[in-house]
């Protein structure tokens, strides 16, 4: 199989424009203002991403295979899901985004410039993961 960096980042926009609009519903909903505060942060933060994944995107090729799962076994969004239902899916796409920058970063290993971003990025979702596994405190 032979992907290119387009190919590699289009997974990642997806998994960013997912994220954003996820977290961005979610924080439309939320009761909490503490809860919403946290949810629109990350909201922004991946929405950030996407744009700085966009301006990335280029043609240049990648020999390796990959494949980026996680994020279809976290679940989806339902409207009569408690707080909690809600933070846990949010838990495993946050690691799965970590994941997926990990094996990106992986990918680019000779290229120190790029690989750098994505282990930036892989640590931002960690980060996010661990803010919102906080938040399931509250509930």
């Amino acid at each position: 199989m032979h992907l290119t960096m387009n190919d590699v980042l289009d997974v990642a926009i997806k998994s960013e424009e997912s994220s954003y609009h996820f977290y961005k519903d979610m924080a439309v909903k939320a009761q909490n203002s503490e809860t919403k505060k946290v949810l629109e942060k990350l909201a922004q933060d991946e929405k950030d991403h996407l744009e700085y994944l966009l301006w990335l995107k280029s043609g240049e090729p990648i020999n390796d295979e990959v494949y980026f799962d996680g994020f279809e076994e976290a679940g989806e969004l339902k409207p009569e899901m408690t707080p909690k239902e809600v933070l846990t899916i949010a838990i495993q796409r946050e690691d799965a985004a970590a994941k997926m920058y990990s094996q990106m970063a992986d990918i680019f290993k000779g290229q120190p410039e790029k690989k750098f971003i994505f282990e930036r990025m892989a640590r931002e979702e960690g980060h996010h993961g661990q803010a919102v596994t906080q938040m399931m405190d509250q509930f």
